[in-house]
């Protein structure tokens, strides 16, 4: 997706900033021109509820391990959590696959992720993580139809069981994903009264606030989810871009720099890394 030539400007001092910023926030680009975009991506790390109150298979306790390590991006613990897992379940291969993810195999993960959606026909978790993996390919055709496929599973889970917090927060993922963002903030504040202490919907609910160019709110729902849970890798990032859309340097520097060493090779890292660059 090409950037639209009237993108509001970030109010920033540094001109490498204000350039970095720029290409890291694509949301107004996304509202105006549906093309593909190879610079940027969805908000990463689509971690799951804390809680299960929906009818799927529970997680088993080396899956809900490794899934608090892949949020926070510490990709070899989740690694060693899932060696003494016996289970092939869905949930289980998921983690595989997200393992394989956060270390760039995207292929190996799309194959792992496919396997882990065959599993369970009725769990959107591993196609939401497959649209993912899909993004960071390039294949955006490919990526739409994974999270679509997600909102279907979702929307099946509510008709079956009508305000499962659960099936509302994979919902708004999925309608985030597809950058329904007023949508997706809608489904995901219902997810949020329902389980007004889960950090996992703040943090998506955060995010699709800094799309729809909220950033009080996207800062304020951030803040919330770390303080719940300050193991979110994505959290710092996304909460350090909307401090710099409220001038607050401060806390864009510290939440920055925060996500670079938590998450020193992910994808967003080097966007990261040349925003703090610009303040040495």
């Amino acid at each position: 997706m090409k950037r639209h030539s009237a993108r509001r400007t970030l109010v920033l001092v540094l001109g490498l900033l204000l350039a970095v910023l720029m290409l890291a926030s694509d949301v107004e680009a996304r509202k105006k021109n549906k093309k593909k975009d190879k610079k940027t991506k969805p908000a990463p790390v689509t971690a799951t509820p804390q809680e299960s109150a929906s009818d799927l298979v529970a997680p088993s306790a080396a899956a809900r391990e490794a899934d608090r390590y892949l949020n926070a991006f510490d990709t070899e613990a989740a690694r060693r959590a899932l060696d003494a897992a016996s289970e092939e379940d869905a949930w289980t291969v998921t983690a595989r696959g997200r393992i394989l993810e956060q270390k760039r195999d995207y292929e190996a993960a799309i194959a792992e992720l496919n396997r882990a959606a065959d599993l369970d026909t009725r769990n959107p978790v591993p196609l939401l993580f497959l649209g993912d993996s899909y993004s960071y390919s390039n294949k955006r055709s490919s990526a739409d139809a994974a999270y679509s496929k997600a909102e279907a599973r979702a929307r099946d889970l509510l008709e079956a069981k009508a305000n499962d917090p659960d099936a509302l927060y994979f919902l708004g993922v999925a309608q985030q994903r597809q950058r329904g963002f007023e949508e997706a903030a809608a489904t995901l504040e219902r997810a949020r009264s329902l389980r007004p202490g889960d950090s996992t919907i703040l943090y998506q609910l955060g995010v699709t606030r800094f799309y729809q160019d909220q950033f009080q709110a996207a800062f304020d729902r951030l803040s919330e989810a770390l303080d719940k849970n300050s193991g979110i890798a994505y959290a710092y990032y996304y909460r350090g871009l909307a401090a710099a859309k409220l001038e607050r340097k401060d806390l864009l520097f510290n939440d920055l720099d925060r996500f670079v060493k938590m998450a020193p090779d992910a994808p967003e890292a080097a966007t990261a890394k040349q925003i703090l660059d610009s303040f040495s």
